[in-house]
């Protein structure tokens, strides 16, 4: 049985519209770990969308993470709303054989404070 390869390449945070939460967003996995096209009956059904721990380093592996979401394929994008900032994201891509690894974490942080304030 083939693995499924997560080649998940974050196309980042949408821009977030007023008051509304980011998704986070990735391209669709259609490969296995060994880069041939999934087999028929083989293809990705959803995706598992986990918290990742305090660390700033290292994988978002268990059980130093938490599932916060899953979506059924062929989705590719998941509301972050609710979700504290900063925070790092992994995601995985699930089928009939298992679960595939992490994809690389992707760390959503708010934008800095302003600087230099002043009178025009």
């Amino acid at each position: 049985m083939r693995r499924i390869l997560l080649a998940l390449l974050f196309a980042g945070l949408l821009p977030a519209l007023a008051n509304a939460a980011p998704f986070l967003a990735w391209d669709p996995v259609t490969t296995g770990m060994d880069g041939e096209p999934l087999g028929a009956g083989q293809e990705v059904t959803s995706y598992r969308i986990y918290k990742c721990g305090p660390s700033a380093s290292g994988s978002c592996a268990a059980p130093d993470r938490v599932l916060i979401g899953t979506i059924q394929a062929p989705a590719v994008e998941f509301d972050l709303a609710g979700q504290s900032v900063p925070q790092a994201f992994a995601v995985t891509a699930v089928n009939v054989v298992g679960e595939s690894p992490d994809s690389l974490k992707y760390k959503v942080t708010p934008p800095d404070v302003p600087k230099n304030l002043h009178l025009p």
